[in-house]
């Protein structure tokens, strides 16, 4: 297996320049298999907080991340591995990660619950991402505990919905998202930013956003702050300041 490419000075630049960019790391998930001294569970950022604050700037300097599940053969057997590849989609230029989710008798479960624990870890280590000093991987270790140990906090479950819509270069509605995260995901500003049409509506529609979220209650503060945030990093990338 190939873990990086022949050269990798670009990606790395690219990586390092996004990470200049990348809005603060909320932590939404909650553990109650390990509690601080004051008995409260222990806050971790899940991979949609990890999306939520790094997404847009991977794609402002045209950085792919891709997971994998994928078979290896060694000389003791069969592995199952996950694998996680941020690739410079310009230069293609590529650094991998892989981690062993077990051989081929573990547990399609644990397999799964392996792949959900590790997805987050491996992106935060190639993103040079705050750690989180605690292991909320249990059901990957074998410690089994009832399955409200991972939850999400109340800002986030109860956050109000809407509609975000996302243009074709014509400034058509071309898709409807109901998840901000989605939506950002999929917002293209690089193949599209030279189409004004585009331009005009995108920025439209995130202007909007931004006086939805400004307007939401103040238990929603962290979310709409964030919301912001990313929207104006998005408009200013469309108008090239």
């Amino acid at each position: 297996m190939k873990y990086q490419s022949d050269k990798t000075d670009i990606v790395c630049q690219a990586i390092e320049d996004a990470r200049q960019e990348f809005l603060p790391l909320e932590k939404s998930g909650v553990n109650n298999f390990f509690k601080n001294r004051k008995g409260e569970p222990h806050l971790y950022s899940t991979l949609d907080n990890i999306f939520d604050a790094c997404m847009p700037a991977l794609h402002k300097y045209k950085l792919s991340v891709v997971y994998q599940a994928r078979i290896l053969e060694t000389n003791t057997g069969i592995e199952n591995i996950l694998t996680t590849t941020i690739t410079h989609i310009a230069s293609n230029q590529f650094i991998l990660s892989a981690t062993t989710l077990g051989n081929q008798t573990a547990k399609s479960q644990d397999v799964g619950s392996a792949i959900t624990y590790l997805r987050r870890y491996q992106i935060q280590a190639m993103l040079n991402l705050e750690a989180d000093f605690e292991d909320d991987g249990n059901s990957a270790s074998g410690n089994k505990t009832d399955e409200s140990n991972i939850i999400e906090i109340k800002e986030k479950k109860n956050m109000p919905s809407r509609k975000y819509i996302s243009f074709d270069s014509s400034g058509k509605p071309s898709s409807n998202y109901s998840n901000f995260t989605s939506y950002m995901a999929n917002l293209n500003p690089h193949n599209m930013k030279q189409h004004h049409e585009w331009c005009s509506v995108t920025i439209i529609q995130l202007q909007d956003i931004m006086g939805w979220a400004e307007d939401l209650p103040k238990e929603h503060s962290r979310s709409a702050k964030s919301m912001i945030g990313k929207c104006e990093t998005q408009i200013k990338f469309i108008k090239g300041e």
